[in-house]
């Protein structure tokens, strides 16, 4: 009787301890709302992403933004543009730190032109991601498409400046 009691507790104590899991794992916040200074939107961009819960250490994230940037002469620059980055990740990892693994496209709009630059990258990242609604969220990425300049930070055969490091700061919610 005492086996059966005590093997009935030790049973009891581990669903409890994997509805606690489970309850955290339903709580994490599904949504990001971020500025990223470099990186793959231009020199600024403002983004959203929408993260889906696959498992306990894996989540697909996607992203969609809209930023700006400029040709590569800083002191005189003579065209702007504007750039809409979109990426799709996997996130791996533990409760808050997570590695980010994934592949993402920029279009470049000239600004009062015609003109328009496709680039396509894979992404490498690491990211601070809350487990509670309205708390601040960080990343650091670097993401290198295959038509970078060797000689600057542009894309080959135009003057857009594509910085590779991207660091971002925001709310998720």
């Amino acid at each position: 009787m005492k086996q059966k009691l005590i093997l009935f507790f030790v049973i009891a104590c581990c669903l409890n301890g994997m509805n606690q899991d489970l309850k955290f794992f339903n709580q994490r916040p599904k949504k990001n709302l971020f500025l990223e200074l470099a990186g793959n939107g231009g020199l600024l961009s403002i983004n959203h992403e929408k993260i889906n819960l696959i498992s306990f250490k894996l989540m697909m994230v996607s992203k969609i933004g809209l930023g700006c940037t400029q040709d590569y002469s800083f002191k005189s620059p003579e065209n702007y543009f504007i750039s809409l980055p979109g990426n799709l990740t996997f996130c791996f990892g533990k409760r808050r730190m997570l590695f980010e693994l994934g592949l993402g496209a920029t279009v470049f709009l000239k600004v009062n032109d015609p003109f328009y630059e496709f680039s396509f990258y894979p992404i490498i990242g690491y990211r601070f991601q809350p487990l509670k609604a309205n708390k601040l969220f960080l990343k650091a990425t670097i993401s290198l498409p295959q038509n970078l300049g060797s000689s600057n930070f542009s894309v080959s055969n135009s003057e857009i400046i594509f910085i590779p490091i991207g660091i971002s700061i925001g709310k998720s919610f």
